[in-house]
């Protein structure tokens, strides 16, 4: 079963670029630079309890006017 993953014409001739300079595949510097992020990608999920848990009196602001609805 193949598998196909669409990324942007950007990051294709970013890697095409330095799969010429590399000599890697464009398979390899492409999984190279998802899993390079994914670290960072875990760090930014929160839980939403968690979050809730950190509002108190003191950090809940105020209601904010956004003028009429449309």
């Amino acid at each position: 079963m193949t598998q196909t993953l669409e990324i942007p014409e950007s990051l294709f001739e970013r890697l095409h670029h330095l799969v010429e300079l590399s000599g890697q595949s464009i398979e390899s510097l492409g999984l190279q630079s998802i899993t390079s992020n994914l670290p960072r990608l875990r760090e930014k999920v929160h839980d939403l309890d968690e979050l809730l848990l950190r509002v108190t009196p003191d950090n809940l602001h105020g209601v904010i006017d956004s003028g009429k609805p449309d």
